[in-house]
């Protein structure tokens, strides 16, 4: 894949999760405007953007934090890298660990046992963050999935057509629904 070819993939990445983010929240403001206002919007749209398109912008500017592939990379394409390092073959590009919402649905749920356990606004942050990176990896899917269907298909690495279909539509839906679901609680009164 050629440098303008990427860096288009990614702008449009980044686009679609900005998309997919401002969608998000103007549900939440229109239904749910109390979870709106308790969610840390900068928190949030940076998750967005981490999930969906990573932070690439960051790769020039020389800050060698900034610039490694943890943060210039969006998180589903993290595979890359740790396969580079590790050579573990579920690691391939789209494996089903990076190429689904696991990750933050485990952090939504370590923030809320956090948040029970001990209530302290990091823990707060964290929940934020966690869906915030939800939606932004949903909509790297989305993405993967319309560039897939112009070539053979959305396939996690090892997986067949179909399989791999259900696997996309279940952490599409998981990967919105499920910070739905935290912010409609969230939107009573006596919540978090």
């Amino acid at each position: 894949m050629g440098m303008i070819a990427l860096s288009a993939d990614k702008l449009m990445h980044f686009i679609v999760g900005l998309a997919g983010g401002v969608i998000f929240w103007q549900i939440l403001e229109r239904f749910m405007g109390g979870s709106a206002r308790r969610i840390n919007p900068i928190v949030f749209v940076m998750m967005v953007i981490w999930g969906a398109s990573g932070l690439f912008f960051f790769r020039k500017l020389g800050i060698p934090l900034l610039s490694a592939d943890w943060f210039y990379m969006a998180v589903p394409d993290w595979d890359i890298p740790l396969y580079r390092v590790w050579g573990w073959r579920f690691l391939l590009h789209r494996s089903w660990l990076f190429h689904s919402v696991l990750i933050p649905s485990g952090l939504i749920g370590l923030s809320i046992w956090l948040l029970g356990w001990r209530p302290h606004r990091v823990w707060k942050w964290l929940l934020d963050g966690a869906m915030g990176l939800s939606v932004g990896m949903a909509a790297h899917l989305a993405w993967d999935a319309v560039q897939s269907a112009q070539r053979s298909g959305f396939q996690i690495y090892g997986w067949d057509l179909t399989l791999s279909g259900l696997w996309l539509v279940a952490n599409l839906v998981l990967g919105v629904g499920l910070p739905l679901a935290i912010a409609w609680v969230i939107h009573r009164p006596s919540a978090l």
